[in-house]
């Protein structure tokens, strides 16, 4: 993998690359569920919440909307999704307000081990780091319980920009706010259509965090980027 010279800035997606959930997502929509009267096991709400994550981007969104998004539409999604993945509980309302808050608490969230090493590591060469994430307003709070993560440099948020990855409207603000033409920025994420084809198809460089398969064009860890970027960014 060969990356350009011209890199000065890194933009990390956040959950599934810097950061994820503990316990997982699943684990926790059982417990709080079954909290609620659900009847659901952990499989079967892994299976569920996968299924309507995906479907959510189409049933959530009128046509006119695909690819925006907005605080208010985040929260209604994530209602939707909670509704598909637990339809069984007694109280839905405060099945949902229980997981909204869950997931907005950063005790129920764990850095990857090697995400300090390299963003240290990263900014002692030079480069400078953003963090561009699919997520809404609750994402500034886990950050500023990391460190490392709170200091990285601008954060972006899709709920907040207006348009969620890959839209090109969230990439065109990302390179905005870093005051950085796509030549100098590099994406790296673990959505191959989210964080690498959308930010290429824009002249960036990106790429795939993929942590549980070796491919083509991927880094199994954060710490594999250190090998393909230069000692010092220009």
């Amino acid at each position: 993998m060969v990356l350009p010279s011209s890199i000065s800035w890194i933009a990390f997606d956040a959950v599934g690359t810097l950061i994820t959930p503990q316990p997982s997502v699943a684990e926790a929509y059982t417990r709080v569920g079954q909290r609620h009267g659900s009847q659901l096991d952990c499989e079967t709400v892994r299976a569920r919440f996968r299924s309507a994550f995906a479907a959510s981007q189409t049933a959530c969104f009128p046509p006119e909307r695909r690819g925006q998004t907005s605080e208010g539409e985040e929260w209604s999604r994530w209602q939707w999704i909670v509704s598909e993945v637990l339809p069984d509980v007694q109280d839905p309302e405060g099945c949902f307000q229980e997981l909204w808050d869950h997931f907005a608490d950063p005790q129920h969230w764990a850095i990857y081990p090697e995400v300090t090493g390299v963003i240290t590591e990263l900014q002692r060469r030079g480069y400078r780091c953003a963090i561009a994430s699919n997520f809404d307003a609750r994402l500034h709070g886990l950050l500023k319980s990391l460190p490392v993560l709170a200091d990285c440099g601008p954060c972006l948020v899709s709920s907040e920009v207006g348009y969620r990855k890959p839209a090109e409207g969230f990439y065109r603000t990302l390179l905005e706010r870093c005051e950085a033409a796509p030549p100098e920025l590099l994406m790296v994420g673990d959505d191959f259509s989210a964080d690498v084809e959308a930010p290429r198809a824009l002249g960036m460089s990106a790429i795939w965090l993929n942590r549980h398969t070796l491919a083509d064009d991927a880094v199994l860890s954060l710490h594999d980027l250190l090998e393909f970027l230069p000692g010092g960014a220009r």
